[in-house]
């Protein structure tokens, strides 16, 4: 298995949308290879069925919101949050095939996850707690990011987040001074997490790194930190500690991005962020998304690549750098095996 055309496991939480994504009514998503609709009824619960209608197949996302139920705008069943028809205004039998698949869908802290894979191995228990990397948390400052939808494989950004060696070269500058690349990193497993760490002592601040924390030009301690849940999330922390600031204490940022694929060769990051501290940079939006779309264009010149050419010219050379990424593809693997798809 390579990236760009890995399989992606099912049995999984996948973040679906931020919260406020359905303020403005249905909300169509593709995810996994699926078209689904997501809603919030009268009652206040978020919910996510199949994006078809069961008559005569009108997306039902092109419909309304109808109390608690969604009613499809070309004949006018309405369907409950369990996907059961409860209204058939043209009258007689409700049959029970006139139904849609719903897809349990749960809310922690501004996302809403949702699980589409076998029903009976459902349990919300199993979705990736980020209560821990300050988020809900009255002491530290939150808000949801930028949504990037990325003409990939859902691998390939899952690894770039892993690897902090790409900083020195990709972002050119803007949030190192190139000593990334070359430092020395630590491996630690904690459960079904994987974190690598990389230290960089009395590094020149960058100027974006000043806007993010606050910080005047000068000097700081650094500890970047990459925290990895395959397959569907990866945060990356940053602890700054200001070599000149009179004693100051370190100040963290953490950028958590969950990712769900759309396709065998698309998928979204869901952004959010999280500080220590209030917020300072009234740019930061911008400049999340900027920084993180070098990303995105490195990751689909890859895929389009990958696309393109033979397939015995795709293999991969990996080397010291690589090694957190390649554990937690081999961990993807034992997923796919465990359902039966691997390739």
């Amino acid at each position: 298995m390579i990236a760009g055309t890995a399989p992606y496991p099912r049995n999984q939480w996948y973040v679906a949308a931020s919260v406020g994504e359905l303020e403005g009514g249905p909300l169509q998503r593709w995810l996994l290879d699926t078209p689904v609709v997501l809603y919030r009824g009268a009652s206040g619960e978020a919910r996510a069925l199949l994006d078809r209608c069961p008559h005569r197949g009108l997306p039902l996302s092109q419909g309304r919101i109808v109390g608690d139920t969604l009613q499809c705008r070309y004949h006018g069943m309405r369907f409950d949050g369990a996907g059961r028809c409860v209204d058939l205004p043209s009258g007689g039998p409700v049959s029970d095939r006139l139904c849609v698949t719903p897809y349990p869908l749960v809310q922690r802290w501004q996302w809403l996850w949702i699980w589409m894979g076998d029903p009976e191995l459902t349990d919300p228990a199993a979705i990736p707690d980020i209560g821990p990397f300050g988020f809900g948390r009255e002491d530290w400052c939150d808000e949801v990011g930028p949504l990037l939808p990325v003409a990939a494989n859902y691998l390939l950004p899952f690894e770039n987040l892993l690897d902090a060696s790409h900083i020195s070269f990709l972002h050119h500058g803007l949030i190192d001074s190139g000593d990334v690349a070359a430092q020395p990193f630590t491996t630690e497993l904690h459960g079904d997490w994987m974190r690598v760490s990389r230290f960089i002592e009395n590094e020149t601040v960058s100027p974006l790194t000043q806007a993010t924390f606050a910080m005047a030009s000068g000097t700081a301690n650094r500890t970047i930190t990459a925290d990895a849940h395959a397959p569907n999330l990866c945060g990356i922390r940053v602890d700054i500690t200001g070599t000149d600031n009179g004693g100051e204490g370190t100040r963290t940022n953490q950028l958590m991005v969950g990712i769900t694929p759309v396709s065998r060769g698309c998928c979204m990051q869901f952004t959010a962020i999280a500080q220590n501290f209030p917020f300072a940079n009234p740019n930061r939006e911008a400049d999340v998304r900027s920084l993180l779309m070098e990303d995105v264009e490195a990751m689909e010149s890859i895929q389009a690549l990958i696309d393109k050419i033979d397939p015995a010219q795709c293999q991969e050379v990996s080397v010291n750098a690589d090694a957190p990424a390649m554990r937690m593809r081999r961990r993807i693997i034992d997923m796919l095996a465990a359902e039966g798809s691997v390739e």
